[in-house]
């Protein structure tokens, strides 16, 4: 368990030294005027540039001893903590309900896989696994304003001024996860139901529910393994979705800084997103170990 912790901060820092040497990459646009009207646009690397870009990087560090300010005068880690905290209103939320929510329907169609419910929840999980989010979110935004011109009370479908502006967001975020879950919930348990042991239970009288229940325990592992994944999934979709919807959170700020080569606000708004992943990567390692059975984790 201590290796497994160990190895995962190693991980974190390199991915963390891969980010700020990939944001240092020189990206300063150089423009050469050819003719009347006719200017050449250019991106020069050498490694002189990307040698000065990182001294830069390292000086400007220690003589502000930090992130530095913004031109306003403002903390830029302090402003950073202000878009994170509006953006965790979407990304706890939807990683919760996207894990429980999507068990809970893979359970359910395991239940029901000989039932037509079973069968309309494995298409509509297939269906939405093969939408992308930032059209699932547009569809929604359309819906929403064709329902408002026929009757449904008028409301802010974008930015966030108002309390619920992150429920669309939050939504669109979800859909994919869920759909994946529901799939990998099936597969998992679905290869246990061929185990020597399922059959035992069957044969001495459980019931269907009961099985599902020690299928589950047994399907724990691969599935708290899959939350990596949901939440990956969740922040590197953020941006986008922030952008489309006018969320001005950290995602959407991120994307404005990396465009406009704010190198230390990036960092700033991107270092909270890689401490969000390795926290759930370690909060997995910790469940499998407390709860995933010993024989399954020899497997």
């Amino acid at each position: 368990m201590v290796w497994q912790i160990t190895k995962q901060i190693l991980i974190f820092c390199l991915i963390l030294i891969g980010f700020i040497l990939l944001l240092l990459l020189p990206r300063e646009r150089e423009i050469e005027m050819l003719g009347p009207m006719q200017f050449e646009a250019d991106y020069p690397f050498t490694l002189e540039l990307y040698q000065e870009s990182i001294q830069d990087f390292v000086s400007y560090v220690k003589v502000e001893k930090g992130f530095g300010e913004t031109t306003g005068g403002n903390s830029i880690w302090s402003e950073s903590q202000r878009f994170l905290n509006r953006s965790l209103k979407i990304i706890i939320p939807a990683f919760i309900l996207s894990m429980v929510v999507g068990i809970l329907i893979g359970m359910l169609q395991i239940h029901w896989r000989n039932r037509k419910k079973g069968k309309v929840i494995a298409f509509f999980s297939w269906l939405f696994a093969a939408i992308p989010d930032f059209f699932l979110f547009i569809s929604i935004q359309y819906l929403l304003i064709v329902l408002m011109r026929n009757g449904l009370p008028q409301f802010s479908i974008f930015g966030d001024e108002h309390w619920y502006n992150f429920i669309i967001p939050l939504v669109a975020l979800m859909i994919f996860p869920i759909a994946h879950l529901v799939k990998f919930t099936v597969v998992s348990m679905e290869n246990e139901m061929g185990q020597d042991y399922v059959r035992t239970a069957f044969s001495k009288g459980m019931t269907r529910l009961e099985a599902i229940k020690h299928m589950f325990w047994n399907s724990f592992g691969p599935l708290m393994n899959q939350s990596q994944m949901v939440m990956l999934y969740i922040l590197s979709s953020l941006p986008i979705i922030e952008k489309v919807s006018n969320y001005n959170g950290a995602g959407y700020q991120l994307l404005e800084s990396i465009l406009a080569n704010e190198e230390m606000r990036a960092l700033a708004l991107m270092i909270p997103f890689l401490f969000i992943m390795f926290i759930v990567v370690l909060t997995t390692q910790v469940l499998k170990h407390q709860f995933v059975p010993k024989d399954v984790t020899a497997k």
